[in-house]
C-alpha cells in the first residue's frame, strides 16, 4: 500500500510538472472551467425563470445537482478518462508490455499513470456550486449528510471507473472501441437533470440497468437529505453496487489479461 501511494504522488508530481511547463495553457484551461459552470447555471436559470419547481425540485436542488455534477464530471477526467485511454493506446502499440513487466499490479499501475490536475478546478467549483446551494435549502449541511455524500459520491465514482476499466479490457478482443467513450459521454449528460423527471420506466431503467442515479441524482439528493425519496436506502445499496461492478471489472481486466499475446509474442 504505501508503495503504491508512493508511486501515485509520483506520478502526481510529473504531472504537476508537465502542466507547469505550460502555463498560459493551464490559465486558459481554467478560464474555460469558469465558463463551463456558468454556462450550466445560465441553463438552471433558463429552466427556473418560467417555473418555481420540476417534480418537487426546486432551482437550489437543482443547484446542487449541477454542483455535484461538474465535481464527478471533473473527477473522471482528473485520473479515470487520461489512464484509460492510455491503456486503449497501449493495448493496440504493443506498449502494455512494459506495464506488465512491472513490479506492481497492472490494474492499479494503468489506473494511476497520468492525471488532469487543472480538472481540479472542476472539483471545487462544483463543490463551491453544491454547498451554496445546499446551505439555501437547509441552512446547513450536517454531518450525517456529509457522511451520506461522501459514501455515495465514492459508491459513484467506483461505478464510473469500472465502466471505463471494462471498455477498456474490451480492446483485447476488438480493433477500436473509441467511439464508445461518445457513447458513455451521452449518456452522463442525462445526469445533469435529476432522475425523477424521465417517466417511471426510463427512471428505472437509468438505476439498475445503467446506474446513472447512482452517478449523480442520488450523491446530490444525499447532500440534501433527501437520497431516500430516490433509492431507499441508498448509501447501502450504492456501495453495494460500486463494489459489484469494482469485482466485475477487476475479474473482466484479468480476464482478457490471459488473451493478451503482447507485442513480442
Amino acid at each position: 500500500m504505501a508503495r503504491g501511494l508512493k508511486l501515485m504522488w509520483l506520478f502526481i508530481r510529473v504531472s504537476l510538472q508537465n502542466l507547469a511547463a505550460y502555463r498560459f495553457d493551464m490559465y486558459a484551461r481554467i478560464g474555460m472551467a469558469f465558463m463551463h459552470v456558468g454556462y450550466e447555471l445560465l441553463g438552471v436559470w433558463i429552466i427556473f425563470n418560467r417555473t418555481n419547481e420540476i417534480r418537487g425540485w426546486t432551482v437550489y436542488h437543482m443547484l446542487v445537482l449541477v454542483g455535484v455534477f461538474r465535481m464527478v464530471a471533473g473527477g473522471i477526467r482528473i485520473i479515470i478518462v487520461p489512464n484509460m485511454r492510455l491503456l486503449l493506446q497501449d493495448i493496440h502499440n504493443g506498449k502494455l508490455d512494459f506495464v506488465l513487466l512491472k513490479p506492481v499490479n497492472a490494474q492499479f499501475l494503468v489506473s494511476v499513470r497520468e492525471f488532469v490536475v487543472w480538472r481540479f478546478t472542476d472539483v471545487l467549483l462544483g463543490a463551491s456550486v453544491a454547498l451554496y446551494g445546499c446551505v439555501k435549502l437547509t441552512g446547513t449541511v450536517s454531518p450525517e449528510a456529509l457522511l451520506r455524500f461522501s459514501v455515495t459520491l465514492t459508491a459513484a465514482f467506483a461505478i464510473v471507473y469500472s465502466v471505463w476499466l471494462m471498455l477498456a479490457t474490451a480492446c483485447f478482443w476488438f480493433v477500436r472501441i473509441e467511439n464508445i467513450e461518445m457513447v458513455f459521454w451521452n449518456v452522463f449528460e442525462a445526469g445533469r437533470y435529476p432522475i425523477v423527471i424521465y417517466r417511471p420506466w426510463v427512471q428505472g431503467l437509468l438505476t439498475f440497468v445503467i446506474p446513472l442515479a447512482f452517478i449523480t441524482t442520488v450523491p446530490a439528493a444525499a447532500l440534501s437529505g433527501e437520497d431516500s425519496k430516490i433509492v431507499p436506502y441508498a448509501p447501502v445499496v450504492a456501495t453495494a453496487a460500486g463494489v459489484c461492478m469494482l469485482l466485475v471489472s477487476s475479474w473482466f481486466w484479468r480476464f482478457g489479461l490471459r488473451r493478451y499475446s503482447g507485442a513480442s509474442a
